[in-house]
């Protein structure tokens, strides 16, 4: 790995001595490591082109997002270009970006308390005002119709139909649930597509983990890990945010009793969210916030049961029908904001 490393440097004009390179980080697409060259530090990574499959659109998606967001003086991962003035390199078939690693931050793989859910929402209000300036027509769709929730329900519907692996018999009740809300999957999209809400730099995977902290004040220093940043609602952001709160631990959980609505939780989420994105927000989008979190919970549910039914093709599972307990937690969820929108309407209407 040493000369490879050193010619990887190189074609980054970094030639200075290395003094340590090593695995940085949990993530489950690219693979991730700290290097030390002479007094700097930083982040190279190997991107996953099997998931990624277009990588020039997603590095140009990446570099137009950080240096907006770095010359409107919000910190942010700066990428350092190749030696052909690219945001990444390719060598054979193989594809690298390095940046500079952003030093004395730490993030948080759980949720401790409510402060923690407040500043998360704040980091995520702030870098969707920012980004308000940026025009999300420039951007690539990644992954294309991510959160076309109608699509992912007709993906469904063709795997049901085509029951290829014989099991579509072991989760009826699943699919009546699926079914039993079809008239609401196109609602952000419909509204998207008539004006009624402004396409916008989403981030699409707005975990509490994609937030850096400063060690020592605890302040917001940057949102990372902008692999799928592209065009989208704010409400994508803010309703997955709530699905993954409220879901905790829980997703592989069998015990359905512990999926459902922590008021708590939603209601200082929409407080640090609202802190930065209240005077941004058009009506409409204000009166979906709560709707997201069902619609983005019940799309996730959609996603797993179609890979059940589908033979677990896209998501790793770690036992027997992994991919249909998922399902069923998310749905377990879902129906318990949708019985609670009322609840959550009437505190967006006394946040705002």
């Amino acid at each position: 790995m040493s000369n490879e490393l050193m010619l990887i440097l190189k074609s980054f004009d970094i030639s200075s001595e290395l003094i340590e390179c090593a695995p940085l980080g949990n993530g489950h697409i690219n693979s991730t490591f700290l290097v030390c060259v002479d007094n700097k530090k930083y982040v190279l990574q190997k991107i996953n082109n099997y998931v990624f499959k277009d990588v020039d659109l997603l590095m140009n998606n990446y570099y137009k997002v950080t240096e907006y967001l770095y010359k409107n003086k919000i910190e942010t991962i700066h990428l350092i270009k190749a030696n052909d003035e690219k945001p990444y390199l390719k060598i054979g078939d193989d594809y690298y970006r390095l940046y500079e690693y952003i030093d004395n931050a730490i993030w948080h793989e759980e949720i401790s308390n409510l402060e923690l859910v407040y500043e998360a929402a704040k980091a995520f209000g702030q870098f969707h005002k920012t980004l308000k300036g940026f025009n999300a027509k420039e951007l690539g769709e990644v992954i294309p119709n991510f959160h076309n929730t109608y699509q992912r329900y007709v993906n469904l519907l063709n795997a049901i139909k085509e029951d290829k692996m014989d099991r579509v018999k072991d989760c009826l009740p699943e699919i009546k649930i699926v079914n039993s809300f079809e008239q609401d999957y196109n609602i952000i999209t419909t509204a998207i597509n008539a004006g009624l809400i402004p396409l916008a730099v989403t981030h699409n995977d707005p975990k509490i983990n994609n937030v850096l902290f400063d060690k020592n004040s605890g302040d917001i220093r940057a949102v990372i890990d902008l692999d799928t940043v592209m065009p989208g609602s704010y409400l994508y952001d803010f309703g997955d945010a709530l699905r993954s709160l409220f879901t905790g631990d829980n997703e592989d959980s069998e015990d359905l009793s512990k999926l459902k609505v922590n008021f708590d939780v939603f209601e200082t989420y929409a407080k640090g969210y609202l802190s930065e994105m209240k005077n941004v927000l058009t009506k409409r989008e204000i009166e979906l916030l709560p709707f997201s979190a069902f619609l983005l919970t019940i799309e996730c549910g959609i996603r797993f049961l179609e890979d059940y039914i589908r033979g677990d093709v896209y998501f790793r599972i770690k036992k027997p029908n992994h991919n249909l307990i998922r399902a069923r937690t998310q749905l377990t969820l879902a129906k318990d904001i949708y019985k609670n929108l009322d609840k959550l309407n009437d505190i967006i209407d006394k946040l705002v």
